[in-house]
């Protein structure tokens, strides 16, 4: 019998993010078929695509579309496809030292505010000697919204230096650290949280869940942190509750348009640190093999890696 053609896996080169996995993929699987677009009308030999968004219109032109894979840890640029087929499965991008690169990144931003260092840098430059406080860290709240694998990693990290350490999810689960769950319990979780750090994944249960209406549940002299994605926190009611006094300040690395406009009034903000997206990303070559390793599972009918409840979104 002659041989089964190879998997045609489709990828849309969308930023140099996703080329740098096409790359990797080529070179670790040089058999496979690959193309960066549809050819012709539609195109049924593609059974996979590996991408970061979805844009509508490319899904249907798939009739043999089986699996989407993200290359990134969230599937929102998948998901949010509106002519996705119900019977496509979704996975998401996992590597374990993911949770490490957001614990330090979260553990900079904190430390960066609690120890004064935009002051002491100011200081520096202005030969200033004087000393500052030294704030105790078991008297200080970190609540972390969204307890997953990489939340989990991070709440270890901020406990083990010396932080008083809670969270919130939508569902309960096992919790190293005080856990409110749910709606019901949100209010008494923001309430105790000094510091907010986001890691929600981003669901239409989740977008602009992180309204004025939230925010201002946070104790006087709160400081936000998002590392999810941007569409969680209303951007506008945030800034005004900075403005006004209420919150401290934030640390934003996600945001509602990407990259942020020149224009926007958080660049250049005396109490808002803005960064480019960078809080972790997953190494390549994990991904590239997990990818690797879910063409081969679907193959053999097994169960997939890091596979989406589409029904909820992660």
């Amino acid at each position: 019998m002659p041989s089964q053609p190879s998997p045609k896996v489709l990828m849309l080169l969308t930023s140099d993010f996703v080329r740098s996995r096409y790359e990797a993929l080529r070179a670790r699987a040089p058999e496979l078929r690959v193309a960066t677009e549809i050819e012709g009308a539609s195109d049924p030999d593609v059974t996979a695509l590996f991408a970061f968004k979805l844009p509508a219109g490319i899904a249907p032109r798939l009739p043999n579309l089986r699996l989407a894979a993200s290359v990134g840890a969230g599937a929102d640029g998948i998901l949010s496809a509106p002519d996705l087929p119900p019977g496509v499965r979704v996975t998401r991008a996992v590597e374990p030292g993911l949770g490490f690169s957001m614990a330090q990144f979260v553990g900079l931003q904190i430390l960066r505010h609690f120890r004064s260092l935009p002051q002491m840098e100011r200081q520096h430059a202005a030969s200033e000697w004087k000393r500052l406080a030294v704030p105790d860290a078991s008297q200080v709240t970190v609540g972390i919204m969204g307890l997953g694998a990489i939340g989990s990693v991070v709440a270890d990290a901020l406990v083990a230096l010396g932080f008083r350490v809670i969270a919130w999810t939508r569902t309960a689960r096992q919790a190293r650290v005080p856990l409110y769950v749910g709606e019901p319990q949100k209010d008494a979780f923001l309430a105790q949280s000094n510091y907010l750090v986001c890691l929600l994944p981003f669901t239409p249960e989740t977008r602009g869940s992180l309204d004025g209406a939230s925010l201002r549940k946070l104790p006087q002299g709160s400081y936000v942190i998002n590392v999810a994605r941007g569409g969680i926190v209303v951007e506008d009611d945030l800034l005004s509750l900075i403005d006004g006094g209420h919150l401290a300040g934030a640390s934003l690395d996600v945001f509602a348009t990407e990259p942020l406009p020149a224009d926007s009034p958080f660049w250049r903000h005396e109490r808002v640190l803005v960064t480019p997206h960078v809080a972790a990303q997953p190494t390549v070559g994990p991904v590239v093999d997990q990818f690797l390793e879910n063409l081969r599972r679907l193959a053999s009918g097994q169960p997939l890696l890091n596979e989406v409840d589409r029904s909820v979104g992660y």
